[in-house]
């Protein structure tokens, strides 16, 4: 399907035109859909106060399908060569208008998805990952059907599908353009176009919902093009394989933790429920436009990664995948994580087998975590070896780095094994486990180095010191991962209640480590006070102390609180009635932070407590 284009002007029609078209066809779409009776009705996953228009997706299909044929005139675009595309995608919007209209089964909905897709899996572009032709076939087909249910399930809240599809849709045309391939550049601007019309009347709130015959045929049409911009460029064979699953990135994370932490809770897979990736967001305090936008934002970022590598030589492609890997399985790791906020994993009770085995896999024997730290120990050997010979490495030198990479992350891993750094637990690594990290780095960087005298490891002095410290480093990061996500969340959300802490000492950094474990996106903590002067201004774990008690009020007018958290146990009568005063003044909440130790085992004196130092 490819095409000449003569000017730059048939490159901006062709978005142009798709975003008139679908906007234009918008209204009739919501009035059709209102009168026929497509509608999807306010639920708790649709959060709208009055039944909404699904018909938006055929808006979209027909603002597609005018793009490419008014540039194919244009540009002389044999008609024989659109039908295939266009003609599956109406099949598939077809498919998804039928399940809005009836609410179909999900097997029969995978039935009559299957039945398109097995056509086009066999007629239209293959994956070439594998040596015999049947096999990728087969992988084709898988993929087809996968993307197409993954974006169907990120469309939840407004916005999402949309603008994922547009950044998707720019990055495989990005690609495709910058190796001069225009059909699929067209395609991809087209589809990108149709997608930004329906955006102005998909923009929270929403007037219309793309429903599943959009859905489902833009979920089809980008797995298409991402098999084709996975031929593009100089990558190797990894790099051609972690191309559709970059330019797709959002929906592949979300489906797979959703169905991960459904089977580990036993929760069948096929139900609706309120657990993807948006929902974890918003519970995280965000507001369903920040959810979305950081969706969006974080598809984008795995749209540069695509594009990266497309540019640079197959055999530097390579170098770059454990990083790459190493970032977006700690986000699905973090949303996973939030599965198990509330309940432990190991309190869960009367769970099938298969969730047993997922949970003791993940959380008791560490499996996740060692797959982790094998793309982790990847990332520092490679980092290394591009830092020692300044990003200049020749196709025979990473041919040698990849012959002896798995000796290094056998190593790696059983260094970190050693050194006790699977004892600990993510969500609560604090400065303790530093010392096992630098434990583990420098025991990992002297094996490889001794190692290297026996093995084919090629690594010399200079780089097993940047070895150790990238590998202090990661680790350190990897570990501290989820408070950082954390802290971008709360720095997203939108919280009820905003609150200080009074006493920037041992105390109010215990008090500021247990908002953050048992109130999260609840409530915003906007620093602390204490009466020491040479604090005021400087960062406490993160938060700036504000000012002392005397200046309540002035503080108050230029960071307005709805709550104080009193921490620090030297408060004198005078201040603690100031205090009271205050809050009764203004009509906020004071509250005290305990932290003690109760003695229970004389009934004398059970309710004493005895403050921690």
């Amino acid at each position: 399907m490819e095409l000449r284009l003569t000017t730059g002007f048939e490159i901006a029609l062709t978005p142009m035109s798709a975003f008139i078209v679908a906007a234009a066809m918008m209204p009739v779409a919501k009035a059709v859909g209102v009168r026929f009776g497509i509608v999807a009705q306010p639920s708790s996953d649709r959060p709208h106060a009055k039944p909404t228009a699904l018909l938006g997706g055929m808006a979209v299909i027909a603002g597609l399908i005018a793009a490419i044929g008014l540039v194919g005139v244009l540009s002389g675009l044999p008609y024989h060569s659109l039908p295939w595309l266009a003609g599956f995608a109406v099949a598939m919007c077809l498919v998804g208008l039928l399940d809005d209209i009836v609410d179909l089964r999900p097997r029969h909905k995978l039935i009559l998805e299957l039945a398109a897709i097995c056509i086009l899996g066999w007629w239209g572009p293959h994956l070439d990952l594998l040596p015999y032709q049947p096999l990728n076939i087969a992988l084709t087909i898988f993929w087809l059907v996968t993307a197409t249910n993954a974006f169907n399930l990120i469309d939840g809240i407004d916005g999402l599908a949309a603008g994922v599809g547009i950044v998707a849709a720019l990055s495989i045309a990005i690609v495709a353009g910058l190796h001069q391939h225009a059909g699929t550049m067209v395609v991809g601007l087209a589809l990108a176009g149709a997608l930004a019309g329906f955006m102005v009347f998909n923009f929270p709130p929403a007037s219309i919902f793309m429903g599943d015959e959009g859905a489902l045929a833009v979920g089809l049409v980008l797995g298409v093009l991402s098999i084709q911009a996975s031929r593009y460029g100089e990558g190797s064979l990894p790099a051609r394989l972690a191309m559709p699953l970059l330019t797709l990135m959002v929906p592949l994370l979300d489906t797979v933790t959703v169905t991960v932490t459904r089977l580990a809770t036993g929760n069948p897979i096929s139900k609706r429920g309120l657990d993807h990736s948006h929902h974890r967001l918003t519970r995280l305090g965000m507001s369903s436009r920040s959810a979305a936008s950081t969706l969006i934002g974080l598809q984008a970022i795995a749209g540069g990664c695509a594009i990266a590598l497309t540019v640079v030589p197959g055999y530097d492609a390579v170098l770059l995948l454990p990083f790459m890997a190493l970032f977006f399985a700690l986000v699905a790791l973090f949303l996973m994580d939030r599965s198990f906020a509330v309940e432990a994993p190991g309190q869960i009770e009367d769970l099938p087998w298969i969730a047993r085995v997922i949970l003791s896999l993940g959380y008791k024997r560490r499996f996740v975590e060692l797959l982790l730290d094998m793309a982790l120990v990847a990332a520092a050997y490679f980092g290394a070896m591009m830092l020692r010979f300044d990003f200049d490495l020749s196709a025979a030198q990473v041919g040698q780095m990849l012959i002896g990479l798995p000796w290094v992350v056998m190593i790696g891993c059983g260094a970190f094994l050693v050194a006790g750094v699977y004892r600990g637990i993510w969500r609560y690594t604090g400065l303790a486990e530093g010392v096992r990290f630098v434990l583990a780095a420098m025991l990992a960087g002297v094996a490889v180095k001794l190692a290297s005298a026996i093995l084919p490891i090629t690594i010399s002095r200079a780089a097993v010191v940047v070895f150790v410290i990238l590998l202090f480093n990661f680790l350190v990061a990897t570990r501290w991962s989820f408070h950082v996500f954390q802290r971008i969340g709360r720095l997203l959300a939108h919280s009820a209640t905003r609150l200080v802490i009074v006493g920037a000492d041992a105390r109010g950094a215990a008090a500021v480590q247990h908002l953050h474990s048992t109130i999260g996106a609840r409530a915003e903590l906007l620093g602390l006070l204490d009466d020491d002067s040479f604090k005021h201004g400087k960062l406490f774990h993160g938060y700036r102390v504000l000012g002392s008690l005397d200046n309540l009020g002035a503080i108050m007018a230029r960071t307005p609180f709805d709550e104080i958290v009193i921490a620090q146990e030297t408060l004198s009568a005078g201040q603690l009635a100031a205090l009271e005063s205050f809050t009764l003044s203004h009509r906020i909440t004071l509250r005290r932070f305990w932290l003690g130790v109760t003695d229970m085992s004389t009934p004398a004196i059970s309710d004493r407590r005895l403050t921690a130092a």
